[in-house]
């Protein structure tokens, strides 16, 4: 998962899955033979379109979904692009700033959550 800043704005996305209003940041899986840093710039450019620089290890938190692993947590800077999403697995994405939020994770010990609170307390 990683959280995506173009200056004071962050980027959000609402999945196919999710309720109305309900954002989050973009993740993925990692592929056979990819690192961790190729693994979060190819989800990004699969799922909005957009390039991205200044990928940074933030955290990890256990996941039983869909197996037990570990999801990883990341930040990166937009570098360029136009968002673009993957209507198979995005419904809407767009850059966002403090005061105009949309909905987000609210369990606590979520990694979504951390990062977009530690985004919101920066």
């Amino acid at each position: 998962i990683v959280r995506i800043t173009r200056g004071e704005e962050i980027l959000m996305a609402r999945g196919v899955n999710a309720p109305a209003n309900r954002f989050s940041l973009i993740a993925g899986f990692v592929e056979i033979g990819e690192t961790l840093e190729e693994a979060v710039v190819r989800e990004v450019r699969e799922e909005v379109g957009l390039e991205i620089a200044n990928i940074k290890y933030w955290g990890s938190q256990p996941w039983t979904f869909p197996s037990t692993t570990l999801m990883m947590g990341f930040t990166a800077d937009y570098l360029g692009g136009e968002i673009a999403i993957d209507p198979i697995e995005i419904v809407e994405a767009g850059f966002y700033t403090r005061s105009n939020l949309p909905g987000f994770p609210t369990v606590k010990h979520s990694i979504a959550k951390r990062l977009i609170d530690d985004y919101l307390n920066g």
